[in-house]
């Protein structure tokens, strides 16, 4: 009597516990049930992506006309140059960089004169990252004397006054660092440059030693570049 006893007891213990583990697993499949319910589908996040692209978008557009309105047109290019990484495909905007940055670079112009008698002529300062432009025009005369042999003239080599892949009589422009010079590089009659570093800017014709030149060039600067008239 006593083991049916514990017999019926253990059953009922088991059958309770069946029935509470079902009930717990109803509760479960139910609040999952409800979970994927309130979950957003595919398409729903999709638009709410879309919708937040075209208010960062139009955010920084009205950012960067604001800085423009203010005067202050290299923040404007930052914010709109943010915006090409964005949205590429934005009508206009590649147009609005370009003549926001023609703007830019016809700011702080200056004229002056290079004297072609002269070895590395001083321009102006130059800023890391900061692009000027240089435009030269003029005549000058040079008169060039060596001794040759009957094997011919040596080639020249290059140096900081003279490339000898350049244009002979061209016109050069080399950066100064820190006090150390950079390569010279060929300028002629029109340059755009972003100098790698700050420094001083130097002018001079590509002429090889022994060169005796006579006349003046003349320089238009401007942009990114602070000659010392501009001072």
């Amino acid at each position: 009597m006593r083991l049916s006893f514990d017999i019926l007891r253990a059953i009922v213990v088991v059958c309770g516990c069946s029935i509470l583990m079902q009930a717990v697993a109803n509760a479960q499949t139910s609040r999952d049930r409800k979970r994927d319910e309130d979950q957003p589908s595919a398409k729903a996040l999709e638009v709410r992506l879309e919708k937040a692209e075209e208010a960062l978008v139009n955010e920084y557009k009205d950012v960067a006309i604001e800085f423009y309105k203010q005067g202050d047109k290299e923040k404007s290019m930052k914010m709109l140059h943010r915006l090409r990484q964005l949205s590429p495909q934005t009508n206009g905007l590649k147009e609005r960089i370009g003549a926001i940055s023609e703007e830019l670079m016809q700011e702080n112009a200056a004229d002056l004169e290079v004297d072609t008698r002269k070895t590395w002529e001083l321009v102006g300062e130059v800023s890391e990252g900061k692009p000027f432009r240089i435009q030269a025009a003029g005549e000058y005369k040079m008169t060039f004397i060596t001794t040759v042999t009957v094997d011919g003239m040596q080639e020249q080599k290059d140096s900081t006054e003279f490339l000898h892949d350049a244009p002979l009589g061209c016109l050069l422009g080399i950066i100064v660092s820190d006090g150390k010079p950079g390569k010279p590089f060929p300028v002629k009659s029109e340059l755009e440059y972003t100098p790698k570093k700050n420094g001083q800017f130097f002018l001079k014709v590509n002429v090889p030693p022994g060169t005796r030149c006579i006349g003046k060039l003349k320089i238009h600067a401007s942009g990114y570049l602070l000659t010392p008239s501009g001072r």
